[in-house]
């Protein structure tokens, strides 16, 4: 049904000025609203900034000085917290989660932090269980350092300059305080352009960025302030052996702490398909499935006879849990493309982008759970076949990454940068070179990108990003963990909810009896045949 919002936008911000009244027609499921979206409030949303001096555009950013000269600036709607202890100041910005005690707020968390740590490498163990979108900050009398979530969900992005050092969440922001200026490498403008970068929802690689002296920092590495560089800190310890029965329960705990957590802190809604992610998630919140709002989107690709659409539907009629097929607008307005450009770099157009618009407008404010990160442990890049991780090329490293065959020479070099700095002798068990590529390439610049456009509506958690539990996971055998059937997430589910199992997960489709022959035959052929056989099938 359509309906009509009146937009006041009032946005006096760093180089987007806006003083005007807007009408437009959103298409949804509920009745006529009329709603009025504070634009001021949408500068730079749920970012942070940190640098020589305090950022403030607006009545909703606050700035407060540490040590070494710095201050940081952070928005009304992204959580911050510091502590300092025995001339140790620990500060945490974002939403963090410790599944082990779901009931502590990020303020205990970060209490705990420093009780049990009292230098940088006891704070990075001590985060291992946490789960969110989060950045710490150490610092000491030497130095200023940050480091991520496992997978970079709340980013960093850094100034390597030798006038002035600024971090903050997007470019964009540093480029509000500091001039920047294009990268005008000609490996990577025609990389922008390439289709295989194109078609993958434009996909970043490596740690440079569309900026000349601006780094993206890479999970599983810390930004030292007085260095201006990135350190390696992980993998470190090869995993430890666990049982079968040990990994189901290890893990079980944590996905239904990290689940109740959620639930007892924020209003929480759990997207549901048919696949194997959002089924692990659900079987979680069998304790809490009254205190959650299941959904999927249904944009214009999917019919009423998608997997995605009536396996949910069946799930939520015979379970009894809520649960609603949504209908984003098909009409994304001027003003949004422009705003949200000007928050976040690279920011793209793409059809789940009518998701965010359709979550601002209608004024869902709650936090989104999704299953991003569980690739890592589901061997993504090589879930049909084996794979030599001493072996394989850097070119067939960035096939993988861009399922194209035909690599721009900028990823190449991007990935055998990327290769050089990870340590194949400190491999943890259980993971393997895909694994990190997925992980730090995929998950690090793409996987991240999504969770910074929404920021202008909503803040999404993956339970998965959790490096004890990708940990966890991965002590398993690679066979438990691999395509089609995942035993291991099977086990998952059997060990919270066994009744999710008698539901198909993504079942045969038209051409899924292809497909399903293809994924037996993959494994045995070789890999360029293999390719050509995928790219066949998606014809």
């Amino acid at each position: 049904m359509n309906r009509t919002a009146k937009l006041t936008t009032i946005l006096l911000g760093v180089g987007l000025n806006i003083d005007k009244e807007i009408s437009f027609m959103n298409k949804g499921n509920s009745d006529q609203i009329d709603t009025t979206i504070d634009m001021e409030r949408l500068l730079f949303r749920r970012q942070y900034i940190l640098g020589p001096r305090a950022f403030t555009p607006n009545r909703y950013w606050s700035s407060v000085q540490l040590l070494h000269g710095l201050h940081l600036s952070t928005h009304v709607d992204i959580p911050f917290y510091s502590i300092t202890k025995q001339g140790i100041t620990v500060i945490l910005i974002g939403q963090a989660i410790n599944p082990y005690k779901p009931y502590a707020r990020e303020s205990d968390i970060l209490h705990s932090l420093l009780e049990k740590a009292s230098n940088l490498e006891q704070i990075i163990e001590s985060a291992k269980p946490l789960i969110g979108r989060w950045v710490v900050i150490f610092q000491d009398s030497k130095d200023t350092i940050l480091f991520t979530d496992p997978c970079g969900f709340r980013q960093i992005y850094y100034l390597r300059d030798e006038k002035e050092f600024w971090c903050a969440s997007q470019p964009e922001l540093i480029k509000a305080n500091y001039p920047l200026h294009f990268n005008t490498d000609p490996l990577l403008m025609f990389f922008l352009t390439h289709p295989a970068h194109v078609q993958q929802e434009s996909p970043w690689i490596g740690s440079s960025t569309l900026y000349k002296n601006c780094i993206h920092l890479l999970p599983n590495h810390y930004l030292s302030v007085d260095n201006k560089e990135q350190v390696r800190f992980y993998p470190k310890n090869s995993i430890s052996n666990m049982t079968t029965s040990e990994i189901v329960k290890s893990a079980s705990l944590i996905l239904k702490g990290a689940i109740t957590a959620l639930s007892n802190r924020y209003k929480v809604s759990l997207a549901l398909s048919s696949g194997m992610d959002s089924r692990v998630l659900l079987s979680a919140s069998r304790h809490v499935k009254n205190d959650i709002d299941y959904f999927v989107y249904q944009h214009s690709n999917l019919s009423a006879n998608h997997p995605d659409i009536w396996v949910p539907k069946k799930i939520a009629k015979e379970l009894g849990i809520k649960f609603a097929v949504k209908i984003p607008s098909y009409h994304i307005p001027g003003w949004f493309v422009t705003l949200l450009s000007h928050n976040v770099t690279n920011a793209r157009i793409l059809p789940k982008t009518s998701n965010i618009y359709d979550k601002l407008v209608t004024g869902d404010t709650k936090v989104n759970i999704n299953g991003n990160a569980s690739e890592i442990c589901r061997n993504h890049f090589d879930k049909y076949c084996k794979v030599d991780k001493n072996n394989i090329s850097t070119e067939e490293l960035a096939i993988r990454l861009l399922d194209d065959e035909h690599i721009p020479a900028f990823a190449i070099r991007e990935i055998e940068k990327w290769r050089n700095n990870l340590k194949i002798s400190t491999f943890s068990n259980g993971l393997n070179i895909l694994d990190f590529l997925y992980w730090e390439q995929r998950l690090g610049n793409w996987g991240a990108q999504y969770p910074a456009e929404q920021d202008i509506a909503i803040e999404e958690i993956s339970p998965f990003n959790s490096r004890e539990l990708i940990e966890i996971l991965s002590a398993s055998p690679r066979k438990l963990r691999t395509a089609p059937d995942y035993p291991l997430y099977r086990m998952l589910i059997k060990e919270m909810w066994p009744e999710v199992l008698e539901f198909p997960i993504n079942p045969l489709g038209k051409i899924d009896a292809i497909s399903n022959l293809k994924k037996k035959i993959i494994p045995y052929i070789p890999t360029s045949i293999a390719r050509k056989l995928k790219k066949i099938i998606k014809k």
